[in-house]
């Protein structure tokens, strides 16, 4: 009977410490992002990134000898209710200890996330979160934004238009955008920008996802002849349909399609058709040459693993996972958020092109280190042809002039 009660005894034991040493041996990392509805092709740039650095981390040992467990959520269209949802989910239910997100929203996040402590890193880049996090800094002290907002972006386009080495033959522009924030944000600082330098807007459209057939527009901008057309629609069909319509009868118009252009579908799917095309991508890695060598092997890594050159917000989302990493070494235990997201905001992250330093807003903000990247499609490949800010050409890669363009002026 005394054998009984031992071995007895042992197995309970064994189950008392058993499951909280598995439980302690993992972190918890919430990965709220878009795996259906519009914006899928931009979640998958950011759950490559994502992914990249979550098992890098695991391959060397894991954070502070445990390893990271990732729990996703699907954002879908980042509907107010359901970025709510996913907040209370990883954050409330399972308990995550960092929460990256890439593109999350348009402020609700900030309000969804900020309710918890764990660290949120979002690539918004959206002056309503902006707004959101100045109503109440210290409450929303986990969030932080890993790009700089679309007027910022939107007016960095515009630098890089007027700095082509090209000249335009007319000054008339045409903006398209989507009925969504990020996209009027972009387009109303787009045209204000024009206007004041002295360009004429005769058209400015927003249309809502799921646009298909451009005719009606197509004619109004083939009577119009605009020297620059600028589409912001961060979803591939759209402008995939959008550039085959036009390029049946083409104007001499540089296309420049600022963030839409970098969803991999949109290259994946068009090939060298895609040639002559420009957008942008902020918090850029420049490629195919990246800046420096820690930055070049990140991009190799990348397009090893991937079978690609990295696209929009992949490099962001990595940086926000290793920047929270960087933090829970130097605090020594995950489970204290205020201490981390302290220590994130005082000292930043040392990245392969340079320091990321948060603002008094916890935004990153564009600049040498991190700049906005400036691409032309060349090939069927993203080739970053500018950096921003300052503007400036990058390396040896130079801007072509469209083949329509070519054409139409022959």
């Amino acid at each position: 009977m005394n054998k009984i009660y031992r071995i007895a005894l042992t197995l309970l034991a064994g189950l008392i410490t058993t499951a909280p040493v598995m439980a302690a041996d993992t972190i918890k990392v919430g990965v709220p992002l878009a795996m259906t509805g519009p914006y899928t092709d931009t979640g998958d740039n950011y759950w490559k990134g994502i992914k990249m650095a979550i098992d890098e981390i695991n391959g060397s040992g894991g954070l502070l000898g445990k390893k990271l467990k990732t729990i996703r959520f699907d954002t879908m269209d980042f509907a107010p209710e359901r970025v709510m949802q996913g907040a209370d989910y990883l954050c409330g239910k399972q308990k995550v200890h960092s929460v990256h997100a890439g593109w999350a929203g348009w402020g609700q996040d900030v309000r969804a996330y900020g309710k918890y402590s764990a660290p949120f890193f979002a690539d918004d880049g959206s002056q309503s979160a902006v707004d959101v996090f100045r109503l109440n800094p210290e409450k929303y002290s986990n969030i932080f934004q890993l790009t700089d907002v679309g007027i910022n972006q939107a007016q960095s386009v515009f630098r890089v238009l007027m700095a082509l080495p090209y000249e335009y033959p007319n000054k008339k522009a045409v903006i398209i955008n989507a009925d969504d924030a990020w996209g009027t944000e972009v387009g109303d600082t787009l045209k204000k920008k024009f206007k004041k330098n002295g360009w004429k807007v005769p058209m400015h459209e927003t249309v809502p996802y799921g646009t298909r057939e451009w005719g009606p527009l197509l004619t109004k901008i083939r009577r119009i002849k605009p020297a620059v057309l600028h589409l912001e629609i961060v979803s591939a069909q759209e402008v995939i349909t959008f550039f085959r319509q036009f390029i049946k009868a083409p104007t001499r118009t540089i296309i420049s399609y600022g963030y839409s252009l970098v969803p991999r579908e949109v290259v994946e799917t068009m090939g060298k058709q895609a040639d002559g095309l420009i957008g942008e991508v902020p918090t850029a890695m420049p490629t195919p040459q990246a800046p420096t060598p820690q930055a070049q092997a990140w991009v190799d890594r990348f397009s090893k693993l991937y079978k690609h050159s990295p696209q929009a917000g992949s490099w962001a989302a990595y940086s926000g996972v290793n920047a929270w990493a960087a933090a829970v070494r130097a605090v020594g235990d995950e489970t204290r958020h205020a201490e981390i997201n302290a220590y994130i905001k005082e000292k930043g992250y040392k990245g392969e092109t340079g320091w990321w330093k948060w603002d008094t807003d916890n935004v990153m903000r564009a600049g040498a280190d991190v700049p906005i990247g400036h691409y032309q499609v060349q090939n069927g490949e993203l080739v970053t042809i500018f950096t921003d800010p300052p503007t400036k050409p990058y390396k040896n890669n130079a801007f072509v002039v469209p083949r329509w363009i070519r054409k139409a002026g022959s």
